[in-house]
């Protein structure tokens, strides 16, 4: 989010060569050596907010939105950074009133080069102390900022890139400053350089980045929370939901998700109550098409709230608290031959007792080779990863659960 300077179409054209000459061509002022304390790395932590200004109701006259000419407290109230396209550029990132953010060849780690003129045709996107950004298929890890040498204004950047927008982008989406003098670039949600399809002189273009990896089907469960958008790339256009909590949480409208936003780890599933088709996500993705869950997702499984290490215990007088239990045919919690959900109270029979080598469940509950609770048992608590490791790798045939 930056300041809104308003400039007209007649003062850019009669400032249009010092501004380019300030900040736009290879004949730019060479960069600064600034103050070292006033542009190192400031260590304040920032206010990361999980989604998108919309889908956290933001203030819609203020920060990305605010009106031209707002004092700075309104207008750095927030900034959205979201991964995105934009025309032909895809992935680059996005403000909330859908400016596409740049970064500049000439700017150091850590380092503003672009003030004066520059910071006119290429305004800094900038945060107030205390202020909420809003970040969706951005590592939080990568969000920083820097205090700017010329007025000390925190200036926010990715992986100690400062980040700008251009003046000259006039609608949504607009792509104008991509590749200006070869110097200025479409920013990545990583902070590097969306080349799009052009190679700076002595440069090698990156690969371009792709939708966020599915996690491995053995990643310990983290998440608690999501926010699930109607259209992919986090797009405010359509509707979100919010969901959250601990183990399996319905999704309040399902089948309508396209993209994704997360705190961790979760798995996603098909069908009510953590059945189906599943599949292990690990932070955000901003087109489930790619992975085959678009417009498919009914319910997502969190994090247990505490430690996801199986225990096992010798049968004893153990209280059972679990009533529920997703019994995946794989080891590591995968599904090669699908899973089955278990449910309810007292001793519950497995449909498939050949097909269970590991489970997923909240609580402590009591397996058994046997129908309806019989043969040899053992009690358990939480996941538990290999059944084979405690003798029951395709045995499961009962379960009992809290009464």
């Amino acid at each position: 989010m930056s300041r809104k300077h308003v400039v007209s179409l007649a003062a850019l054209v009669a400032a249009g060569a010092a501004m380019l000459a300030a900040c736009g061509t290879q004949e730019a002022a060479q960069p600064q050596t600034p103050p070292a304390a006033a542009n190192a790395a400031d260590s304040t932590p920032l206010n990361l907010l999980q989604g998108t200004a919309k889908s956290n109701n933001a203030p819609s006259n203020a920060g990305d939105l605010a009106p031209a000419g707002a004092p700075a407290p309104v207008a750095q109230q927030w900034v959205q950074l979201a991964a995105g396209k934009a025309g032909s550029l895809n992935p680059v990132i996005t403000n909330g009133a859908h400016k596409v953010l740049y970064v500049f060849d000439k700017d150091g780690p850590n380092t503003s080069n672009c003030t004066d003129q520059c910071k006119v045709t290429w305004p800094p996107v900038e945060i107030a102390k205390g202020g909420k950004v809003f970040i969706a298929g951005i590592d939080k890890k990568a969000v920083g900022f820097i205090k700017r040498p010329d007025d000390g204004n925190l200036q926010i950047t990715l992986n100690g890139h400062p980040l700008y927008t251009f003046s000259k982008d006039v609608k949504p989406f607009d792509t104008n400053g991509e590749g200006v003098q070869n110097i200025w670039w479409a920013s990545q949600p990583d902070g590097s350089r969306n080349f799009g399809g052009k190679t700076p002189p002595g440069s090698t273009p990156p690969a371009t980045s792709a939708t966020p990896a599915t996690g491995s089907p053995t990643a310990a469960l983290t998440a608690k929370s999501a926010i699930l958008f109607d259209d992919a790339n986090f797009s405010d256009n359509g509707a979100s939901q919010g969901v959250a909590g601990t183990g399996c949480q319905a999704v309040p409208r399902p089948g309508v998700t396209s993209s994704i936003t997360t705190d961790g780890t979760l798995k996603l599933w098909t069908g009510p109550n953590c059945t189906g088709k599943s599949v292990v996500i690990n932070g955000d993705v901003a087109d489930l098409a790619a992975i085959g869950f678009d417009n498919n997702i009914q319910s997502l499984r969190f994090g247990d709230g505490g430690s996801t290490t199986t225990t096992t215990t010798n049968p004893g007088a153990t209280t059972l608290t679990a009533t529920s239990a997703i019994l995946d045919s794989g080891k590591n919690l995968s599904e090669p031959d699908g899973s089955q959900g278990v449910s309810g109270h007292g001793c519950v029979n497995v449909a498939h007792p050949d097909q269970v080598s590991s489970i997923q469940a909240d609580g402590t509950y009591k397996l058994w080779t046997g129908k309806d609770c019989t043969g040899k048992s053992m009690i358990v608590t939480g996941n538990q990863n290999d059944l084979s490791a405690i003798g029951f790798d395709k045995m499961v045939a009962s379960i009992r659960f809290a009464d």
